[in-house]
This record gives C-alpha cells, sequence and structure tokens, in this order.
C-alpha cells in the first residue's frame, strides 16, 4: 500500500484558504463611480487618465476596466451567497443544496467567460486588438451576469426592495 504525505491532505484545506483569500482581496477592491437614482445603480466604466493613442494604451485602458466591473461583480456575487446562507426561510440542508447550486451557476459564468474571450483572441489572433477585443467581451459578459445574478439573486417577487440597487453600467469614453 502506498504511504501518502500527511501534507498531502492539507491541500484542499490551503485550496479553500486560496479560494476564500481571493474573493476576500475582490472584495476590497474599489468600486466605479456611480449614480444613484430610483434604486438604480449606474457604474461609470473609465479609464481617466489614460491617452488611449496606442496598443499598449488599449490594452491598459481595457484592464482597468476589467478591473472596475470585477469589483462590481464580487460586490454583488458576494452579496448574493451571503444573503443565501444567511436566510431564515431554508433549513440547513435546503440552503446548502441552494448554495451548492449558486456555485455551479458561478463557476459556468466563469467559465463562459473564460471561453468566450479565448475564442475572441482566435478569431483576431495576429491583430494588435486581440487582447482589447477578448477584453471587451469579458466586460460585456461579467456586466451580463452582475444584472442577471441580480435579477435572479438579489431582489424579491413582492414589494420588498432589493438587497442591492439594479446595476447599469455606463462605458466612459
Amino acid at each position: 500500500m502506498k504511504k501518502i504525505s500527511p501534507l498531502v491532505s492539507l491541500i484542499p484545506l490551503l485550496m479553500s484558504f486560496a479560494a476564500f483569500s481571493a474573493i476576500a482581496a475582490s472584495d476590497s477592491l474599489p468600486l466605479p463611480s456611480s449614480v444613484l437614482k430610483d434604486n438604480l445603480e449606474t457604474f461609470e466604466i473609465d479609464c481617466p487618465n489614460n491617452p488611449q493613442q496606442t496598443t499598449v494604451d488599449l490594452d491598459d485602458c481595457m484592464g482597468t476596466k476589467r478591473a472596475q466591473v470585477e469589483a462590481i461583480e464580487s460586490k454583488y456575487v458576494t452579496t448574493a451567497r451571503q444573503l443565501i446562507a444567511n436566510s431564515p426561510d431554508f433549513s440547513k440542508e435546503q440552503t446548502q443544496k441552494i448554495l451548492d447550486a449558486f456555485d455551479a451557476e458561478n463557476k459556468a459564468w466563469d467559465t463562459l467567460i473564460a471561453t468566450a474571450a479565448h475564442a475572441t483572441e482566435v478569431n483576431w489572433d495576429g491583430g494588435t486588438v486581440r487582447a482589447a477585443k477578448a477584453t471587451d467581451r469579458e466586460i460585456k459578459l461579467i456586466e451580463l451576469r452582475v444584472h442577471n445574478q441580480w435579477q435572479n439573486w438579489l431582489r424579491y417577487e413582492d414589494s420588498t426592495p432589493p438587497a442591492l440597487p439594479e446595476p447599469k453600467f455606463k462605458n466612459v469614453e
């Protein structure tokens, strides 16, 4: 029988810690400026002080914009998960089942976004705008994800106000 190192048993624990650390770190990302009106929050996605004159400028700008929508994504996904976990409406078993489904949904979103961005990179292979096009696609899909998850996890069917305002994104050129 093969003997397994005691350190191997720590791998799942370390992976969980790494995932938790990544979530905690993304929670601290600054949100872009926004305007709140009638329970609709319009986030201004921009890259100030970037002339966008070269491919490097454009790639940097797109990276900045992606980081902004990822910060919003983190806020909405984290809030939704916390609402599910702390809901008094379900038994412990039901809550875990819902959390598992929520986590599977988020994994599917992550896969979709990565696959779509890769497909865009392949489509623009050899072009100087390849990275910017792929990042733009990521941004659009993250925005869609945030709104979809707000619609499905953060608002109620009755007159109860949503847990967070409806997200809207404004691309500032």
